[in-house]
């Protein structure tokens, strides 16, 4: 319903909205103010965990055995033989010779042609502790089906067999899945017509011909004989894991363990880097300008200033200790990695950083700076920690401010209305009066 101006020629639609908004603009303003303070807040809270988490990140690959403890190979070319460390592998170098390589047993049939019906029965194939038996049926019995019935029967276990398509027709190769002796294969046929005699081999001879003969590794370490089944030996040197190559009788080629320094400093680089963005984010996150007297989101907060002082004195405990492994701590409270002197304590004491960040007591346990560091960082990034308790705290506050928004709009309403009616009232009366006045200016023209 359209409101009448024409009594006062007051706009009231206009009158009652420029009210209002002065009445809302105050309030309103403060509203936002704490609003956009707690979201700026929350936003910084987000900011400081995931640098915190970042951080423990860090710390952990440092607290872990391949952290401090990484070990690298050198192997000479040609030498036979790869090699890895883990972690438990003892520094120190090992003249290696590789006398064989382990060798998987093969038999081959003699050639027949394609279409060549070789015999039924049974046939039994034992490789290592593995036996595998084959029914061959009558019409499904050339050397492809016999093929195809073996592996269908061992399933990739003890042995595989194939074909090979050679000038004096098609042979049934037999091939053992493991090297070595313990997986050397014997044939044996039981029933139907005896055609099957042609497959067999007792373990040394037989209808098949030995072609590769089933052999161990023999490798010499420091000359000490070891054999082996496989080509891989993983107990030899504990922690190393060798692998043969090429047999290569009568030479020797040293093998060198040593503490892998490159991934060392990456791993140690990588939590100073993160150390650092997180001290350069409290910083920035709890400035003050001076010039403009404006803080930032987490000026003069006490959790922050907390966090703050307990990194410093956890560092400041070790700062012999840091500087002898080139982690210096500056003024500001970041880190500079000196990587050439990280490598001379490393070369002089290869379990200095691993004692630094994971280092035991003869109890077994662990107070070093890691472990001290990883307790800290551990109960701020809890669940219910401090980061959550304070987001939750901040999220509670954002929404009394909307709620706020919502009892503002409300009041603002009734304002309105109320203005509204009041106005209008007053107008109506306006025009009344205007109404008798026409009329007593008219009575008292006509007399």
């Amino acid at each position: 319903m359209a409101i009448s101006t024409l009594g006062s020629g007051i706009d009231i639609p206009s009158l009652v909205s420029q009210l209002v908004a002065a009445e809302r603009s105050p309030v309103e303003n403060r509203i936002a103010r704490g609003q956009n303070a707690a979201k700026t807040e929350l936003s910084a809270i987000g900011s400081l965990k995931s640098a915190f988490s970042n951080l423990k990140t860090a710390l952990d690959k440092l607290r872990k055995e391949d952290g401090t403890n990484a070990r690298v190979t050198n192997v000479p070319e040609e030498a036979g033989f790869t090699a890895s460390a883990a972690t438990s592998a003892a520094v120190g170098e090992y003249d290696i010779e590789v006398v064989n390589l382990a060798t998987a047993h093969k038999l081959t049939s003699a050639g027949k042609p394609a279409d060549t019906k070789i015999g039924t029965g049974k046939l039994v194939i034992e490789a290592g502790d593995t036996k595998i038996e084959v029914e061959i049926k009558e019409g499904r019995n050339t050397l492809s089906d016999i093929r195809s019935a073996i592996n269908t029967a061992a399933a990739g276990k003890g042995v595989a067999a194939s074909l090979v398509n050679a000038d004096d027709g098609q042979h049934l190769v037999l091939t053992a899945t493991d090297t070595g002796t313990e997986g050397k294969l014997r044939v044996t046929t039981s029933g139907g017509d005896g055609g099957l005699s042609m497959l067999t081999f007792d373990g040394t001879a037989g209808g098949m011909a030995e072609t590769v003969e089933a052999k161990d590794a023999k490798v010499v370490v420091d000359g000490l004989a070891r054999t082996s089944s496989s080509n891989s030996i993983t107990d030899l040197l504990p922690g190393v894991t060798l692998s043969l190559t090429k047999a290569k009788p009568g030479e020797t080629f040293t093998l060198k363990v040593a503490t892998d320094n490159d991934a060392l400093k990456t791993t140690l680089q990588g939590f100073v880097t993160s150390y650092n963005t997180l001290i350069g984010l409290t910083k920035s996150l709890t400035a003050y300008n001076a010039e403009t007297r404006q803080g930032a989101a987490l000026t003069g907060d006490s959790m922050v200033r907390g966090l703050q002082a307990q990194l410093r004195n956890l560092a400041s405990e070790q700062v012999v200790a840091l500087k002898d492994l080139g982690v210096k701590i500056n003024v500001d409270g970041t880190l500079t990695l000196d990587t050439s002197k990280l490598t001379s304590a490393l070369a002089d004491d290869p379990g200095a950083l691993s004692r630094m960040f994971s280092g035991k007591d003869v109890e077994g346990a662990d107070s070093s700076y890691g472990a001290k560091l990883e307790d800290m960082l551990g109960s701020v990034l809890e669940d219910d920690g401090l980061f959550d308790s304070r987001t939750d705290s901040l999220n509670a506050r954002i929404k009394t401010y909307t709620k706020q928004y919502e009892d503002l709009d409300r009041r603002m309403e009734s304002l309105q209305a109320r203005y509204t009616a009041q106005f209008t009232a007053m107008e109506q009366m306006v025009t009344q009066l205007q109404g008798s006045s026409g009329f007593l200016s008219q009575q008292l023209g006509s007399m």
